[in-house]
Protein backbone atom coordinates (compact mmCIF):
# COMPACT_ATOMS: atom_id res chain seq x y z
CA UNK A 1 0.00 0.00 0.00
CA UNK A 2 1.35 3.34 -0.93
CA UNK A 3 1.78 5.79 1.79
CA UNK A 4 -0.28 8.80 1.23
CA UNK A 5 1.83 12.15 0.89
CA UNK A 6 2.08 14.04 4.18
CA UNK A 7 1.24 17.89 3.85
CA UNK A 8 3.94 20.22 5.33
CA UNK A 9 2.94 22.26 7.89
CA UNK A 10 2.53 26.19 7.25
CA UNK A 11 5.67 28.21 7.91
CA UNK A 12 4.96 30.71 10.91
CA UNK A 13 4.82 33.48 8.16
CA UNK A 14 1.73 31.46 6.83
CA UNK A 15 0.27 30.97 10.14
CA UNK A 16 0.62 34.91 10.74
CA UNK A 17 -1.21 35.66 7.81
CA UNK A 18 -3.62 32.93 8.35
CA UNK A 19 -3.97 34.70 11.94
CA UNK A 20 -4.50 38.39 10.60
CA UNK A 21 -6.88 36.76 8.27
CA UNK A 22 -9.09 35.11 10.86
CA UNK A 23 -9.12 38.10 13.34
CA UNK A 24 -9.86 40.64 10.44
CA UNK A 25 -12.70 38.29 9.48
CA UNK A 26 -14.27 38.51 13.08
CA UNK A 27 -14.03 42.07 12.77
CA UNK A 28 -15.98 42.26 9.63
CA UNK A 29 -18.04 40.55 11.57
CA UNK A 30 -18.72 42.02 14.62
CA UNK A 31 -18.67 45.54 12.35
CA UNK A 32 -21.77 43.64 10.47
CA UNK A 33 -23.44 42.84 13.61
CA UNK A 34 -23.32 46.40 15.34
CA UNK A 35 -24.72 47.73 12.19
CA UNK A 36 -27.65 45.63 11.70
CA UNK A 37 -27.95 45.18 15.29
CA UNK A 38 -26.38 47.15 17.53
CA UNK A 39 -23.78 47.23 20.27
CA UNK A 40 -25.87 45.62 22.70
CA UNK A 41 -26.59 42.43 20.56
CA UNK A 42 -23.06 42.03 19.35
CA UNK A 43 -22.43 39.23 21.19
CA UNK A 44 -19.40 37.03 20.94
CA UNK A 45 -21.87 33.97 19.80
CA UNK A 46 -23.91 35.86 17.30
CA UNK A 47 -20.44 37.43 15.90
CA UNK A 48 -19.14 33.67 15.40
CA UNK A 49 -22.10 32.51 13.66
CA UNK A 50 -21.65 35.63 11.82
CA UNK A 51 -18.78 34.94 10.81
CA UNK A 52 -19.27 31.38 10.22
CA UNK A 53 -17.04 29.50 12.83
CA UNK A 54 -17.44 28.36 16.08
CA UNK A 55 -17.54 30.66 19.51
CA UNK A 56 -14.38 29.08 20.17
CA UNK A 57 -12.87 30.58 17.44
CA UNK A 58 -13.61 34.28 19.26
CA UNK A 59 -11.93 33.35 22.30
CA UNK A 60 -8.84 31.68 20.41
CA UNK A 61 -8.37 35.02 18.70
CA UNK A 62 -9.53 37.39 21.31
CA UNK A 63 -9.62 37.57 24.96
CA UNK A 64 -12.87 38.69 25.47
CA UNK A 65 -15.03 41.00 23.75
CA UNK A 66 -13.51 44.17 24.53
CA UNK A 67 -10.32 43.29 22.83
CA UNK A 68 -12.55 42.10 19.99
CA UNK A 69 -14.28 45.77 19.91
CA UNK A 70 -10.81 47.50 20.44
CA UNK A 71 -9.91 46.09 16.90
CA UNK A 72 -13.21 47.42 15.79
CA UNK A 73 -12.62 51.01 17.22
CA UNK A 74 -8.83 50.47 14.97
CA UNK A 75 -10.85 49.37 11.99
CA UNK A 76 -12.99 52.52 11.92
CA UNK A 77 -10.33 55.03 11.96
CA UNK A 78 -8.52 52.97 9.37
CA UNK A 79 -11.33 52.90 7.32
CA UNK A 80 -11.54 56.56 7.36
CA UNK A 81 -7.80 57.44 7.05
CA UNK A 82 -7.76 54.80 4.31
CA UNK A 83 -10.68 57.00 2.05
CA UNK A 84 -8.56 60.00 3.06
CA UNK A 85 -5.40 58.36 1.76
CA UNK A 86 -7.05 57.41 -1.86
CA UNK A 87 -8.81 60.42 -2.69
CA UNK A 88 -7.86 61.73 -6.08
CA UNK A 89 -6.53 65.33 -4.44
CA UNK A 90 -6.60 68.18 -7.56
CA UNK A 91 -3.90 68.39 -9.78
CA UNK A 92 -2.04 71.76 -9.11
CA UNK A 93 -4.91 72.55 -6.99
CA UNK A 94 -5.00 75.00 -4.14
CA UNK A 95 -4.78 74.34 -0.31
CA UNK A 96 -8.69 74.79 -0.21
CA UNK A 97 -9.19 72.41 -2.95
CA UNK A 98 -7.02 69.31 -1.31
CA UNK A 99 -8.55 70.47 1.66
CA UNK A 100 -11.89 70.02 0.80
CA UNK A 101 -11.49 66.49 -0.88
CA UNK A 102 -10.13 65.31 1.75
CA UNK A 103 -12.88 66.02 3.68
CA UNK A 104 -15.44 64.56 1.00
CA UNK A 105 -13.88 61.48 1.19
CA UNK A 106 -14.07 61.17 4.83
CA UNK A 107 -17.72 62.17 5.05
CA UNK A 108 -18.41 59.59 1.80
CA UNK A 109 -17.57 57.10 4.28
CA UNK A 110 -18.88 58.11 6.99
CA UNK A 111 -22.46 58.57 5.36
CA UNK A 112 -22.06 55.40 2.97
CA UNK A 113 -24.68 53.08 2.39
CA UNK A 114 -25.27 51.56 5.68
CA UNK A 115 -25.62 54.42 8.42
CA UNK A 116 -26.59 51.79 10.98
CA UNK A 117 -22.72 51.06 11.35
CA UNK A 118 -22.16 54.64 11.94
CA UNK A 119 -24.95 54.46 14.23
CA UNK A 120 -22.70 51.58 16.00
CA UNK A 121 -20.00 53.41 16.34
CA UNK A 122 -22.17 56.05 18.62
CA UNK A 123 -23.40 53.43 20.92
CA UNK A 124 -20.20 52.12 20.91
CA UNK A 125 -18.85 54.66 22.25
CA UNK A 126 -21.75 55.50 24.56
CA UNK A 127 -21.45 52.35 26.14
CA UNK A 128 -17.59 52.32 26.50
CA UNK A 129 -18.23 55.69 28.67
CA UNK A 130 -20.83 53.91 30.98
CA UNK A 131 -18.74 50.54 31.73
CA UNK A 132 -15.17 51.88 33.93
CA UNK A 133 -13.75 48.72 32.47
CA UNK A 134 -14.31 49.98 29.22
CA UNK A 135 -13.54 53.75 28.41
CA UNK A 136 -10.14 53.04 27.48
CA UNK A 137 -12.20 51.64 23.95
CA UNK A 138 -13.72 55.43 23.79
CA UNK A 139 -10.24 56.95 24.50
CA UNK A 140 -8.68 54.47 21.68
CA UNK A 141 -11.61 55.59 19.27
CA UNK A 142 -11.00 59.47 19.96
CA UNK A 143 -7.58 59.36 19.93
CA UNK A 144 -7.76 58.16 16.37
CA UNK A 145 -9.97 60.56 15.27
CA UNK A 146 -7.69 63.18 16.24
CA UNK A 147 -4.22 61.47 15.35
CA UNK A 148 -6.09 60.87 11.83
CA UNK A 149 -7.40 64.56 11.57
CA UNK A 150 -3.29 65.71 12.38
CA UNK A 151 -2.08 63.39 9.56
CA UNK A 152 -4.78 64.29 7.10
CA UNK A 153 -4.41 68.32 7.63
CA UNK A 154 -0.07 67.88 8.25
CA UNK A 155 0.58 69.63 4.53
CA UNK A 156 -2.18 72.56 4.88
CA UNK A 157 -0.44 73.17 8.32
CA UNK A 158 3.23 73.36 7.48
CA UNK A 159 5.11 76.39 9.30
CA UNK A 160 2.17 76.12 12.00
CA UNK A 161 2.85 76.10 15.85
CA UNK A 162 2.80 72.57 16.67
CA UNK A 163 0.28 73.15 19.52
CA UNK A 164 -1.87 75.52 17.37
CA UNK A 165 -2.08 72.75 14.49
CA UNK A 166 -2.72 69.93 17.12
CA UNK A 167 -5.69 72.17 18.19
CA UNK A 168 -6.72 72.96 14.84
CA UNK A 169 -7.06 69.02 14.21
CA UNK A 170 -8.99 68.59 16.58
CA UNK A 171 -11.11 71.16 15.92
CA UNK A 172 -12.06 69.42 12.32
CA UNK A 173 -12.04 66.27 14.35
CA UNK A 174 -15.10 66.71 17.16
CA UNK A 175 -16.93 68.94 14.20
CA UNK A 176 -16.51 66.23 11.61
CA UNK A 177 -17.73 63.90 15.02
CA UNK A 178 -20.82 66.25 15.69
CA UNK A 179 -21.76 66.51 11.67
CA UNK A 180 -22.05 62.83 11.36
CA UNK A 181 -24.09 62.76 14.79
CA UNK A 182 -26.23 65.39 13.41
CA UNK A 183 -26.95 63.76 10.14
CA UNK A 184 -28.08 60.84 11.65
CA UNK A 185 -30.64 62.46 13.69
CA UNK A 186 -32.26 64.69 11.31
CA UNK A 187 -30.58 63.80 7.48
CA UNK A 188 -33.13 66.48 6.05
CA UNK A 189 -32.28 69.51 7.92
CA UNK A 190 -28.34 68.81 8.14
CA UNK A 191 -26.19 69.71 5.64
CA UNK A 192 -23.03 68.68 5.44
CA UNK A 193 -21.94 70.45 2.27
CA UNK A 194 -22.28 73.53 3.65
CA UNK A 195 -21.10 72.83 7.02
CA UNK A 196 -17.21 71.31 5.10
CA UNK A 197 -17.87 74.43 3.05
CA UNK A 198 -17.00 76.08 6.26
CA UNK A 199 -14.76 74.17 7.76
CA UNK A 200 -12.19 75.04 5.19
CA UNK A 201 -12.36 78.72 5.59
CA UNK A 202 -12.42 77.96 9.13
CA UNK A 203 -8.89 75.58 8.97
CA UNK A 204 -7.48 78.22 6.12
CA UNK A 205 -7.71 81.56 8.41
CA UNK A 206 -6.54 79.71 11.52
CA UNK A 207 -3.30 78.56 10.41
CA UNK A 208 -3.17 82.06 9.21
CA UNK A 209 -3.76 83.99 13.21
Amino acid sequence: MNAQPVEPLPSPSRRRRTQRATSEELVAAAIRVIGREGVAAATTRKIAEEAGVPLGTVHYWFAGKNELLEDVVREIVTRLEKAVAMTDRPQGGTTAEELRAALDAAWAEVSGDDPGIQLGYYELTALALRNPSMRELARLQYRGYREMAARSLAPALVGVEPRRAAAIAEFVAVTFDGLALAWLADPERTHPEQVLDLLVEVVLQARET
